[in-house]
């Protein structure tokens, strides 16, 4: 059954979501047996500093396997948005000043003025640029993160003092789950699928836990989609509440259906203090 919205989403907005994330898994199944990346014993690792992985130890992605899925991304992105086809042309047609192994190092490193420049040369819009270069990156980084979930989700994995931020990629999480069994709480990364535990009543960004203090909303009709707000930093946190309907969901598509409780949360004066690429 499809899920009915509270709000009236923009026309094709989550269908295009939808779409991407089959094409990025089609990408990652393919790729599983073209590209293999070192293991690291990861806790360790974590409990002695204060950067994820990706930052601390790097990712070596074959340049010419990243340039096969930008391109076929490319055509993605134009056959289902043709008003970007402008800028997916002026992409393909410079393909080949792009250095890649130096972008995906600027992705680790969070440069936003690397970007910034690089699409003002090319004259093509930042967003769009980035949008593309951080999607044809998500398959190797899900094939990277996939080998530490289990370690992620170990009890001895207390050491993480950066809950917004994905240990594993470093990307900046939006989103979390409550765990059906148990009501725990679990920070989602939609970039390499990553998880990892947060405390439930504790402000991610802040640290705030006074009583009274984290509270959090729905709407009606709604109540697995919440949002969870900090009165002291103004933050925010949209949730998905697995007691409530008693099943998981995909939590990369419920981040993007749940973009009306963003507009809720801003509107009321919360902030999920965004910065750099790695939002």
């Amino acid at each position: 059954m499809e899920r009915q919205f509270p709000v009236n989403l923009p026309e094709g907005y989550v269908e295009f979501f939808k779409n991407l994330e089959s094409f990025e898994n089609e990408k990652e199944i393919n790729l599983k047996n073209k590209c293999s990346f070192e293991k690291y014993d990861l806790l360790p690792l974590l409990a002695s500093n204060a950067k994820p992985l990706l930052q601390l130890k790097g990712i070596n992605i074959e340049e010419e396997l990243y340039k096969e899925i930008f391109l076929d991304l490319l055509s993605f992105v134009a056959e289902l948005r043709p008003e970007t086809v402008p800028v997916m042309n002026t992409l393909r047609e410079n393909v080949d000043e792009l250095n890649f192994p130096a972008i995906i190092d600027e992705f680790i490193a969070d440069d936003s003025a690397y970007f910034a420049k690089a699409a003002e040369e090319l004259g093509v819009s930042e967003e769009l640029f980035i949008f593309v270069l951080d999607h044809s990156l998500r398959p190797f980084l899900r094939i990277y993160a996939s080998t530490y979930q289990e370690a992620l989700a170990n009890d001895e994995f207390q050491s993480w003092n950066l809950p917004t931020i994905c240990p594993i990629c470093g990307s900046k999480s939006h989103f979390s789950r409550l765990r059906t069994n148990d009501g725990r709480r679990f920070m989602f990364c939609d970039r390499c699928f990553s998880e990892w535990e947060a405390r439930y009543l504790q402000c991610i960004y802040c640290g705030n836990n006074e009583p009274g203090s984290i509270k959090y909303m729905s709407i009606e009709n709604d109540e697995a989609y919440q949002i969870y707000t900090c009165e002291k930093c103004k933050g925010y946190l949209k949730t998905y509440d697995e007691r409530q309907s008693g099943k998981p969901t995909d939590l990369y598509i419920a981040n993007i259906e749940t973009i009306y409780l963003d507009m809720l949360a801003q509107e009321k004066g919360y902030t999920n203090h965004d910065f750099g690429i790695n939002k």
